[in-house]
């Protein structure tokens, strides 16, 4: 709700006819809070002003700041504010005597043409006889400074030097009225006022300047507005020992903007000192250290404090465990202790300075000193690496046949031996047999024990069709084998290719003689390789049409079509009608009877009985002749929507048509993409009228012809 204050602002004459401004019953009092809800407080005035109070209706400003009542230029509703307008909403005067460092936070909501139109925030420390902004386009973001002046250059702001304050809307650039970096709804704008310290006639106010063009927007709207005395920066800090080195966390209050520290040691030179707001210090050795931090606010003067550091020192040893599993231990050892720290130590969370029983892992003590500086140590207790035992993998062999056992180890200490149970590691077992594995250490520690399988067995008998064998390129041949037992089947087939499975089938893409092989494995590994029948793959023709000519006019409409190359041992064209049925000569010539476009096929065969397939086009056209229409009427009800001239060409080699405004001027051209005009220029309908034209062709026998004429544009 807003503050029960109110002042006024009168006009002094002085000797000479100097006038100066006078504050009638100033507010004194803060924080000044004015929410608008219990009336419009401010007041308007200035050129054209069309400020109004009450329940924002716009389509976008269309509800307060807070509360349901604010201040709006362009009134409560509809998308208008007035043309050539400079008016303002002025507070009541108030007396800040009191204050050292005043600032002012409010809401705000901007929607009017950006760069042109616009408004800022006004202070005057004289009652109103002159003013100056408060703050500038640029200034830095902090906890008491936000969302200020976005624009650096307002052209209808005329009596602001400078010209800096908030313009711009959500929508886009629509011709010449400029759009984009609208607020796109309430937000708090704050800032320090230092030119208003300790005056006794301080009114704000809020100047709005706009053109007279491009108006058509919701305008500005003003909310909840705050004056007050701004919180004071003030230094504190606290800090964090890890031996010698010293981390410090800055805890001043209100958003301090610059740092300077003093660590206290005055030997570490340039080191001594930092801007930083958090930053660390390497001391010497264990010691006092009086540090003093001093910040500097954005609203307030520079505060300091100054603590005494107490730097302790602390190491830690460790003991390890012989074998994996086992348990080590851990001390703690502080130089010049008195035997008033305490210890802890995690993880655990044990509080003696030695501790036993431990696995392995990383600990760190942490050993605080009645001035609450604290120091940390890290010991880790390393058992050996887990001894570790891993057999070969299972193996099938066949029968009579000797295996070496082997096995690999990893982690223990010293020297590791291995132990094969029930013999090893050279084996020739005549059956199926298990064998363990463990490895001993130099310790004496040992693994758990591992297996391995040894499978015997007999090689497979080869049971395998393929077929058929004989064919032309690409061939394709269905391999499958049948052998009972056959734990693996691959395929060699002769071109390079191989192939895993028991089924396959391969396709040989070029001519020749292939030999392939299978080998077929059982589980134990026992394997046999035999030979199968040769792939006969047999050559195909290559062939393609020729056409002569590629295309043929209505007054000579014969056509040659050729086999290339013409070594087949048989031709069968098939020429579809009207043109002629088929033929089975390598080269035909015939009449076509009829424009346009008709397929071509030939099927060549060897004399292995293989063939292969071209298809072509042959193509008649007509004499050119061109139609260009006297009008057209681009109103897009799918009549007469473009102008395009029209050819009973359909395979023009070239393209071009042009279109002259009465003045001579450009207003079209287009190619082979795009042949037809719709009526605009540059994106833009282009005016009713007549309009002249030149179009350029090249028919598809390398014709060029060229014409001009005027076409009326209606709508």
């Amino acid at each position: 709700m807003r503050s029960a204050h109110w002042s006024a602002i009168v006009p002094l004459f002085l000797v000479g006819g100097t006038v100066l401004g006078q504050c009638v019953a100033p507010i004194a009092t803060f924080p000044y809070v004015e929410d608008f809800e219990g009336g419009p407080a401010w007041t308007t005035g200035g050129v054209v002003p069309d400020w109004a109070w009450g329940m924002p209706a716009h389509p976008l400003i269309n509800t307060a700041g807070g509360g349901l009542q604010s201040w709006c230029i362009g009134g409560l509703t509809g998308t208008f504010y007035n043309f050539g307008q400079l008016s303002w909403l002025q507070s009541p005067c108030f007396d800040m005597s009191a204050l050292d460092q005043p600032w002012i936070s409010f809401k705000i909501y901007w929607e009017c043409e950006r760069q042109y139109d616009g408004m800022n925030l006004q202070v005057s420390t004289d009652a109103g006889l002159t003013w100056s902004n408060v703050g500038a386009w640029g200034d830095p973001v902090d906890c008491l400074n936000d969302n200020w002046f976005n624009s650096g250059n307002i052209t209808n702001l005329t009596t602001a030097n400078p010209k800096h304050g908030w313009s711009g809307r959500v929508g886009p650039t629509v011709g010449n009225c400029q759009g984009g970096n609208g607020s796109g709804g309430w937000v708090e704008a704050k800032h320090c006022v230092p030119q208003a310290a300790n005056a006794s006639a301080v009114v704000f106010r809020f100047l709005f300047g706009a053109g007279t063009t491009c108006n058509d927007y919701d305008g500005i709207a003003v909310d909840d507005v705050l004056i007050q005395q701004a919180p004071q920066t003030t230094a504190a800090f606290s800090y964090t020992c890890a031996g010698s080195v010293v981390s410090f966390l800055d805890e001043s209050a209100s958003c301090p903007g610059a740092y300077a520290w003093d660590f206290g040691d005055p030997g570490s030179g340039a080191l001594n000192t930092s801007n930083q707001p958090s930053p660390s210090h390497t001391y010497p050795g264990p010691g006092t250290y009086p540090v003093t931090l001093s910040v500097t606010g954005p609203c307030s003067p520079m505060s300091s404090i100054t603590l005494s550091v107490v730097v302790p020192e602390v190491f830690a040893s460790s003991t390890d465990p012989l074998c994996f599993g086992g348990s080590g231990s851990v001390e703690a050892i502080m130089p010049g202790s008195d035997g008033t720290e305490t210890y802890l130590w995690q993880p655990g969370g044990q509080t003696d300075p030695t501790v036993s029983g431990l696995s392995a892992g990383q600990y760190t003590i942490t050993v605080t000193t009645t001035s609450g500086c604290s120091s940390s140590a890290t010991a880790t207790v390393v058992e050996p690496a887990p001894l570790e035992v891993e057999a070969m993998a299972d193996l099938g062999i066949c029968e009579g046949a000797n295996v070496q056992l082997t096995a690999t180890t990893s982690g223990g200490t010293g020297g590791v031996t291995v132990q094969w149970t029930p013999f090893g590691p050279s084996v020739a077992p005549t059956s199926t047999t298990t064998y363990s594995v463990v490895a001993v250490d130099a310790n004496g520690c040992q693994s758990l024990p591992d297996e391995v399988v040894i499978t015997v067995g007999q090689a497979p008998t080869p049971v395998v069709s393929i077929g058929p064998t004989t064919g032309c390129a690409p061939w394709c041949v269905d391999l499958s084998d049948m052998s009972p037992g056959a734990a693996q089947v691959q395929w060699e087939l002769g071109d390079g290719a191989t192939a895993m499975g028991a089924s396959y089938v391969h396709c040989f893409q070029g001519p020749g003689i292939y030999s392939p092989t299978v080998s077929i494995a059982d589980g134990a590994g026992c394997d046999t390789t035999v030979a199968l029948p040769a792939i006969t793959v047999l050559a195909p023709p290559v062939v393609a049409i020729g056409v002569t000519p590629a295309v043929v006019n209505a007054e000579d409409p014969f056509v040659t079509v050729s086999a290339i190359p013409q070594n087949a041992a048989t031709w069968s064209w098939s020429l579809g009608a009207p043109v002629f049925a088929s033929s089975t000569d390598p080269s035909v010539t015939a009449r076509i009877p009829a424009v346009g476009c008709h397929p071509v096929q030939l099927i060549a065969t060897s004399t292995d009985g293989c063939s292969d397939t071209a298809r072509a086009e042959v193509c008649m056209e007509e004499r050119f002749q061109l139609h260009v229409p006297n009008a057209f009427t681009p109103d897009g009800d799918g009549f007469n929507d473009v102008f395009l001239p029209v050819t009973n060409a359909f395979r023009l080699q070239d393209y071009e048509l042009l279109v002259y405004d009465r003045w001579g001027g450009l207003v079209f051209s287009s190619g082979m993409n795009e042949p037809a005009w719709d009526g605009t220029s540059s994106g833009s309908e282009a005016p009713m009228g007549v309009y002249g034209w030149v179009l350029s062709v090249r028919d598809p026998f390398g014709e060029r012809y060229r014409a001009q004429g005027h076409v009326t544009l209606l709508r």
